[in-house]
């Protein structure tokens, strides 16, 4: 078991450092030409990071000094919640690491749709806007006879190569950020603003998702220089606005050649949000490690925990632990005890974090990896 003590101060930025996919490889400066919408391309000079935090990360391409920020990064940030925008990223590298491999790709964020793009073809399809990929209105504002919004974001993804003159794009992967619930707002006579919720067939969502990602892949396909880059895309289905855990991937498919998905896989992931009214053996061990702490210390707030499945299988479980304390020798004795009571009951054979935080923000960290069963924590000043 490994302490650490960081300054809270220096949390965000820290931990922001230490989750990125910032990794290594090589310094030597290199030529690349940037894919882009355009048909010309620039040369720039560019290396890699010279750290790798860990081999379950990419390494990360540094172009002309600077880290190159998605170019539709303001259109793709817009989902239901925070945590749909983090599993919408984070869920589309564990579903290209399947084609473009950790030690053979570099990471770059999408440098190919730009903004505009972007916005065009998540907009309504229109005489002014005949790219648009969401079906055209019909005026209504009734959720009986609305036509819904299904695609809500387009997240891009590249996967560079290294060759001897340089890096090379050599690979792309885009996220289909989809709607179950269409939210909307609409202003009455009275200029008041009525909002909305408009519930969509899963199956009708899937079938639709799957014809945008074919499209898009053909559109690509029409940039120079991509004609025969593989190109993986990946449905995900956001959750509710209010749900604490986020959506999921269910469905992937692969374009190796030409302007459509050879084949869409579904994906059986699923989250489970803790404590469940549901019976598993996992609802039993975080109920168990829910009881134990909150013995030791009763004035917790609360404690809960987003479970990550797939094929009925516990990947990894974040929990989250509210404190009402703030006594240092308190919380390293409550850590301490939150390790040896994880240690016991929490299931051994997957990820799991654990934050521990108060009103003056976060407090602790533990965290242990699937194949270990040793818990690392940080306690912050």
């Amino acid at each position: 078991m490994k302490q650490v003590k960081i300054n809270k101060r220096n949390w965000t930025a820290g931990f922001v450092v230490a989750s990125f996919l910032i990794l290594s490889g090589c310094t030597q400066l290199e030529e690349q030409e940037s894919p882009t919408t355009q048909t010309t391309q620039d040369t720039v000079p560019v290396q890699a990071t010279s750290n790798q935090l860990s081999n379950d990360y990419y390494r990360a391409l540094i172009v002309d000094g600077k880290y190159q920020s998605s170019q539709n990064r303001g259109v793709s940030l817009n989902l239901n919640s925070s945590i749909n925008m983090k599993d919408f990223e984070s869920e589309l590298l564990d579903i290209s690491k399947n084609v473009f491999p950790i030690d053979q790709y570099y990471f770059q964020e999408g440098q190919v749709i730009d903004a505009s793009t972007a916005l065009e073809w998540i907009s309504r399809k229109s005489e002014d806007n005949p790219n648009g990929l969401n079906p055209e209105g019909n005026n209504e504002t009734d959720p009986s006879k609305r036509v819904p919004i299904y695609l809500s974001q387009i997240l891009e993804q590249n996967y560079m190569v290294q060759t001897e003159t340089g890096f090379e794009l050599g690979g792309i992967a885009i996220g289909l950020a989809m709607n179950e619930t269409d939210y909307y707002s609409v202003k009455n006579e009275e200029e008041l603003i009525n909002n909305y919720e408009q519930p969509l067939d899963r199956a009708d969502v899937i079938e639709r998702a799957k014809e945008y990602g074919n499209e898009i892949v053909s559109r690509l396909r029409a940039v120079s220089g991509l004609e025969e880059i593989p190109i993986v895309v990946g449905i995900f289905v956001q959750s509710e606005q209010d749900s604490l855990a986020g959506g999921v991937y269910t469905h992937e498919g692969l374009s190796t050649t030409g302007g459509r998905v050879e084949e869409w896989n579904e994906r059986n992931d699923h989250k489970v949000l803790f404590p469940t009214d549901e019976e598993s053996e996992d609802a039993s061990h975080f109920a168990n490690f829910k009881n134990e702490i909150q013995e030791f210390f009763p004035n917790l707030s609360g404690v809960t925990g987003i479970g990550n499945y797939r094929n009925s299988q516990l990947l990894s479980l974040e929990i989250d632990i509210m404190t009402q304390f703030y006594g240092e020798t308190e919380m390293i004795a409550f850590t301490q005890h939150i390790t040896d009571a994880a240690t016991q009951y929490l299931p051994q054979n997957a990820q799991i974090e654990i934050k521990i935080e108060s009103i003056d923000g976060m407090e602790a960290f533990l965290a242990k990896e699937q194949s270990s069963q040793t818990f690392t924590f940080h306690i912050f000043d």
